[in-house]
């Protein structure tokens, strides 16, 4: 099946519900079953990558709603997808697998720390605990880019390895307890699936997310899955398994594969609910594959938190901006207290007229309560740019 950029751009804001917001926890719970995987990312600067995912698709979302899921209701948990991520329970017994091979790979260190695993692991059984409580164990001599501290070191293997789980954090801190607290026995008595079927179902998840995948041109996308070979030769099976569909887009290189849930969207002519704005996560999955994401939408999206000051094009946490299903532009927010600044403002394309203005305001006002913001200040050397080469 081939399309234009223009059916995609439609199909894509259908599917992932940017045109038809959902409602409440129910609903936010409901998103999972359709993008069962959301990145995690701790940096702040107006909402973080998780939740701003969240809150492009649940018209009231609240920070509240997530953390309830995942520490009261224990419906959700975080676990390696894409990176870290936050996954419905249900998919737990396929993350096992992976939890067993990392066991192998901390075997070493479990070894090496047999003393202060079994201290831990005594400890946890009076409660939760973070790194705060192990501060007397000091550094390891093996230094990582992410931590030299003992305790921090063998949390996270344990964690890795299924022996812990994250109960709850506070802030960016994570607190771990043993898996029976925070699983539920029904998923911890599943059998843990096999390799293959492991990294086929981890696929499926992937293409549920973004909804429409390539296997090139997004390692971050399938790292925890394999090259693109091995990545093509699942997607393929998926296919054959009748789970997805085979997609081509103009001017894109290679096959691409979506769900075989949005087959009707695909081949049948769907119109958006318009107008709407909309701010996307620059972490969410219709952003993974980056480069589909420029060709389908027509402008680069750059993430230009880790360049210097001094390289960057647009600003340090922009968000995409969405209107009626075209990328029309950047927003870059900043929380201070309880004052919602807007730092730049670039536009891509000619969007003049009450409509946009209407609908950024009204977007605005949404992400304001959604902050928790009192009062929106728009930066007096706002940079507002239009930009002809899109």
């Amino acid at each position: 099946m081939k399309v234009t950029h223009e059916k995609a751009r439609k199909v894509l804001t259908k599917v992932h519900g940017f045109d038809s917001l959902g409602e409440g926890k129910k609903d936010t719970v409901e998103l999972f079953n359709r993008i069962p995987c959301i990145q995690v990312d701790p940096i702040d600067a107006a909402g973080k990558n998780h939740d701003l995912t969240l809150f492009s698709r649940i018209k009231d979302y609240r920070t509240e709603y997530l953390s309830d899921l995942l520490y009261e209701e224990n419906l959700l948990f975080e676990y390696y997808c894409k990176m870290l991520s936050i996954l419905p329970m249900e998919s737990y017994p396929v993350f096992r697998n992976r939890m067993e091979k990392q066991r192998n790979k901390f075997s070493s260190l479990f070894k090496k720390h047999k003393e202060e695993i079994d201290h831990i692991m005594e400890i946890l059984e009076d409660g939760p605990i973070s790194s705060l409580e192990l501060k007397e164990m000091g550094t390891t001599d093996v230094e990582t880019w992410r931590t030299k501290k003992k305790s921090n070191r063998l949390l996270r293997g344990l964690w890795l390895s299924g022996k812990i789980s994250i109960s709850h954090r506070k802030g960016n801190r994570k607190y771990y307890s043993l898996p029976e607290n925070v699983i539920p026995e029904r998923i911890l008595k599943k059998d843990i699936t096999g390799d293959e079927e492991t990294k086929k179902r981890i696929a499926e998840m992937i293409v549920s997310s973004s909804r429409l995948v390539s296997a090139s041109k997004a390692s971050a996308q399938w790292n925890s899955i394999g090259n693109v070979t091995e990545i093509t030769e699942i997607l393929e099976e998926l296919k054959d398994d009748g789970k997805l569909l085979s997609i081509e887009i103009d001017e894109w290189r290679g096959k691409l594969y979506a769900h075989v849930d949005d087959k009707k969207f695909w081949e049948d002519s769907h119109e958006l609910d318009t107008p709407f704005v909309r701010f996307l996560a620059p972490l969410d999955p219709l952003l993974w594959n980056r480069k589909l994401f420029s060709c389908i939408f027509e402008h680069e999206y750059v993430w230009e938190i880790y360049k210097k000051k001094e390289d960057r094009k647009y600003g340090y946490y922009c968000l995409p901006i969405l209107y009626n299903g075209e990328y029309v532009g950047l927003i870059e927010p900043y929380k201070d207290d309880d004052v919602l600044e807007i730092k730049n403002l670039h536009l891509f394309r000619d969007v003049e007229g009450d409509d946009f203005g209407i609908e950024l305001k009204k977007e605005l006002s949404r992400y304001m309560d959604f902050l928790g913001a009192n009062d929106i200040n728009i930066d007096n050397d706002l940079h507002f740019r239009m930009d002809s080469t899109s």
